[in-house]
């Protein structure tokens, strides 16, 4: 019997099982709900996520071991363990792209590749008379070839696909738009509907990266008002339309980012939240901003080939 049909079928089971059945199972009613994600949720699913993948990949290595001694395949301990770790390996390791992420489908794609090649590397190494030792060397070579090549091919795809969804966002909301104008910033995702979109900005100022998230959503009755120990109303000498406004500058505690809100022209209201606290100085930040469409924002910030 050859080992081919064992090596696929077990590997197309640990992606299964692993790739697509624990993390829905476990992730599915947290990525689900309406509202956000809290840390404890997540790393509650992330504690049961880890010893369930340990237990489920000592099951796997022993089935594989079992069925690869009833087949024609060499050392089929070595080759067992080696499908089991390098389709793990081929779905946990990070892609580690630019922006945004990758298709579903390339750690899928990446595990059950990693599963059947890395294993059939060690078997051909075998058959040639390497040593064990060194025949799961170029396993591990195999494997970091597989990585590597994933890489390269998701963050092109990654970048197409960030771009697509920050297109779409932009293009779907009926509010005012806003770009930050400055060439040190760049949009790096766009999230949103037709009555409010969140746009995030990372830039540099005296060599030091930073970050914005600008919230824009279509509001009437929205007015500038301070809470106790929370926020504040203060006058900024200067809005995005030229003239004075009142802004609210909102932080709920010291040592926190703070989120400054005020309304332009239209119906739209712009809250900038700043990723680090105090690394944002406002008035120079909203001197950056312009009021824009649909049109120049994707123009400046995707030009064509990005």
């Amino acid at each position: 019997m050859s080992a081919l049909l064992p090596v696929a079928v077990l590997s197309a089971t640990l992606v299964a099982l692993f790739g697509i059945v624990l993390p829905l199972l476990l992730l599915g009613p947290v990525m689900a709900s309406r509202t956000r994600p809290q840390p404890q949720q997540l790393l509650f699913a992330v504690v049961l996520l880890i010893p369930t993948i340990v237990i489920g990949s000592v099951f796997l290595a022993w089935w594989a071991v079992s069925w690869l001694e009833s087949t024609d395949a060499p050392a089929p301990a070595l080759i067992g363990i080696s499908l089991v770790v390098a389709a793990t390996v081929g779905l946990l390791t990070p892609l580690r792209v630019p922006v945004g992420s990758g298709p579903f489908w390339i750690k899928p794609l990446l595990g059950f590749a990693a599963g059947v090649l890395v294993p059939v590397a060690v078997m051909e190494s075998i058959a040639l008379g390497l040593h064990e030792a060194a025949a799961a060397a170029v396993g591990v070579l195999v494997l970091g070839v597989l990585l590597v090549v994933s890489r390269v091919i998701a963050k092109p795809l990654a970048a197409r696909r960030q771009a697509k969804r920050v297109r779409a966002s932009v293009e779907r909301f009926q509010g005012q738009l806003v770009d930050v104008t400055d060439e040190a910033w760049r949009l790096v995702d766009a999230r949103g509907d037709g009555n409010r979109i969140l746009l995030r900005y990372d830039g540099e100022e005296d060599g030091k990266r930073l970050g914005a998230s600008l919230l824009l959503q279509r509001d009437m009755e929205w007015v500038p008002v301070a809470k106790e120990n929370e926020s504040a109303v203060f006058e900024l000498s200067k809005s995005l339309n030229g003239h004075p406004t009142e802004a609210v500058l909102a932080q709920k505690q010291l040592g926190t980012p703070a989120t400054l809100t005020l309304r332009i022209p239209g119906t739209t209201v712009l809250s900038v939240r700043e990723d680090v606290a105090d690394s944002l100085s406002w008035v120079e930040f909203i001197g950056k901003l312009e009021l824009t469409d649909a049109v120049g924002l994707l123009g400046r910030q995707l030009p064509e080939g990005r």
